[in-house]
């Protein structure tokens, strides 16, 4: 059904009163609190390129086409990338979601640690508004960390910059049984 039907329906007097007893409500919990209750249900690595350095999900780069400049997104899967990870939060209604941050070592020992975490947290935070600006997902739902550079996704390889410059999305259950 179409939401804007259920909308305005709920402007009427008739419905006015109604409430969703079906939405699921959690108490906000840190990122530490959310990995010591239980271990992840499941861990899907998203790979959204992006560009060195940098944090938007839908970074445009100037690229040449048939001898012509072109503007394009840097990761043209981007959008088709995060309707996925919507899907998936959807699927587990009353998870927690941790959303993490990472980068590649590129720039080790020539940039301060710091830096690179930050970074790495940008990106789980764009991520994230992606999500619930165009998803309309419940934001305290989503958590994010930023990891920095210290676990490559291919620890025996920890120098493939581009895979290294990924996030990971991580489902916890809400309620420890």
């Amino acid at each position: 059904m179409d939401f804007s039907l259920i909308q305005k329906l709920g402007k009427e007097e008739k419905y006015a009163s109604q409430r969703d007893e079906y939405q699921v409500t959690l108490a906000p919990k840190t990122v530490g609190e959310i990995r010591a209750e239980s271990p992840e249900i499941l861990t899907n690595t998203v790979v959204i390129h992006f560009y060195p350095n940098d944090w938007d999900v839908y970074k445009k780069v100037v690229r040449e086409i048939d001898g012509k400049k072109v503007e394009v997104p840097y990761d043209p899967n981007a959008k088709s990338v995060l309707q996925g990870v919507a899907e998936l939060v959807g699927k587990f209604g009353a998870a927690r979601v941790i959303i993490e941050g990472h980068t590649d070592a590129s720039m080790r020992g020539q940039v301060p640690e710091a830096l690179v975490k930050e970074l790495s947290l940008n990106r789980a935070q764009a991520v994230r508004e992606a999500l619930v600006r165009e998803y309309k997902l419940d934001p305290t739902r989503l958590m994010v960390d930023g990891m920095g550079w210290d676990r490559p996704a291919d620890p025996k390889n920890p120098f493939n910059h581009a895979k290294n410059r990924r996030v990971e999305v991580k489902v916890y259950p809400a309620e420890v049984e």
